[in-house]
């Protein structure tokens, strides 16, 4: 398979045979991969029959490089594990778990598997920016939407520099006290923020004077920022975030109830914090990557070809928080996580 030539007019006949019984029997009998079938589909469709016949490929005749059925499942399974990646996300993935594969090979087999290609959008320039370190900027929005015919809300808080989701609440109403809740939940599973940005929406801010959740942000020490217009400081990364859960959970899954929609939501979160790559951070780590400071040891083991498709790969389940962990590596030796930075600690006998 993959060797076999053929001529234009060969191509047209396998694919007339593709109409009665289907591309994957057709390019089957003509010992063909079938994404080479359907790329002979869309030339026929874009070209019209009869230029199609008279294309004269850069090497006639030439089959395509063969697939392996390996490769094949990876990304067919990659894809059906995370159906928001387009084909570039999904070599990355397989990147991160030790598999090498062309975007191209991608992309013809989600192609031929019903994958459609998003139209890009031009996105006008402008200033881009992003906190330095984790914990430095937290974004907060809340996404609205409908299960069955009860209005809810889904509260989230974002590490703006890592993506990590430092928190959710799913509610019927929202009220300045879940707010407050959501952040000081955060606060006591992985440290402080030093600032917090929001829109004006009445929970977190007030015309008026000071509402509680400013007063309460005030008292932690807190800073509060506010998204406008024509500003760096915008609510650009928890509104993607919102995207991604409104087509991954909210337009796939109708959900009985809200106590169905938050389990569902809790594994969908741990997920996207653990364990699928983020474009943003670069293509190939996770938004914990970056958040608990193991960039550089997730690059060097993706380089090394090391599978970190784990949950999570560094050693330990859930992180209760992150300005102090304790863990063993694959070695052996004890790392200690020091506001998420590592700091090995060499085994062996007391001196005193």
């Amino acid at each position: 398979m993959g060797t076999k030539r053929f001529d234009q007019e060969e191509k047209l006949e396998v694919l007339k045979s593709a109409k009665k019984v289907g591309i994957k029997e057709a390019a089957q009998g003509a010992e063909v991969h079938y994404t080479t079938v359907y790329d002979w589909k869309k030339q026929v469709e874009a070209l019209g029959e009869e230029a199609f016949l008279a294309y004269d490929p850069p090497s006639p005749g030439r089959g395509e490089k063969k697939i392996s059925e390996g490769i094949e499942e990876m990304v067919l399974s990659t894809w059906k594990r995370f159906p928001g990646f387009g084909p570039g996300q999904v070599r990355n993935q397989l990147r991160r778990q030790g598999t090498t594969v062309s975007v191209r090979t991608v992309r013809r087999l989600m192609e031929a598997n019903g994958y459609k290609g998003r139209k890009r959008v031009k996105k006008e320039p402008g200033e881009r920016f992003e906190a330095s370190r984790p914990l430095e900027l937290a974004q907060m929005d809340i996404l609205e939407f409908f299960i069955n015919k009860l209005k809810v809300y889904l509260m989230i808080l974002l590490d703006d520099f890592s993506r990590f989701v430092l928190g959710f609440r799913l509610l019927s109403q929202t009220s300045v006290d879940d707010v407050i809740g959501l952040v000081r939940e955060a606060i006591g599973r992985y440290g402080k923020m030093e600032e917090v940005l929001t829109d004006r929406g009445f929970v977190f801010y007030s015309w008026k004077g000071a509402n509680r959740f400013e007063k309460y942000l005030e008292l932690e020490r807190i800073e509060h920022a506010h998204a406008s217009a024509h500003h760096p400081k915008t609510l650009g990364k928890v509104e993607a975030l919102n995207g991604r859960v409104r087509k991954e959970l909210l337009n796939v899954h109708r959900f009985a109830g809200v106590e169905e929609a938050k389990r569902s939501m809790a594994e969908w979160f741990f997920q996207y914090n653990y364990e699928r790559t983020h474009e943003g951070l670069g293509g190939l780590l996770t938004p914990a990557d970056r958040f608990h400071g193991l960039s550089d040891r997730a690059l060097a083991k993706v380089e090394k070809g090391i599978d970190l498709d784990k949950r999570p790969w560094y050693g330990f389940s859930t992180v209760s928080r992150s300005i102090m962990n304790v863990t063993v590596d694959e070695k052996g030796g004890v790392v200690l996580y020091l506001f998420g930075q590592p700091i090995t600690l060499k085994a062996g006998k007391s001196d005193e």
